[in-house]
């Protein structure tokens, strides 16, 4: 039997939020997925571990590394007046 903890983020009405999810694995069983035993989400990643019930702070500084790392980036993009071919009022 294994334990682990994955997290990642989602923005959600302008807010970050961290999901911290526990799960338990069988591995010595081929056909048996992970069991999700307990989850956090939260705009503070300290408090999502918390209600995940993950105390060790080596398993929260990785954790935290890997949800801001796959934390997604905004994308610009560049609107010159030359993208407009002509200019025209709705109706």
């Amino acid at each position: 039997m294994e334990t682990f903890y994955t997290a990642y983020t989602k923005l959600l009405d302008y807010k970050t939020y961290y999901f911290v999810k526990k799960f338990t694995a069988f591995p010595e069983f081929k056909d048996v997925s992970p069991i999700l035993e307990s989850y956090g989400m939260h705009t503070n990643f300290d408090k999502a571990c918390a209600i995940a019930g993950l105390t060790d702070p080596l398993i929260k500084e990785q954790l935290l590394q890997q949800a801001e790392e796959n934390m997604p980036r905004a994308k610009v993009v560049e609107l010159g007046n030359n993208s407009f071919s002509s200019k025209s009022i709705a109706g």
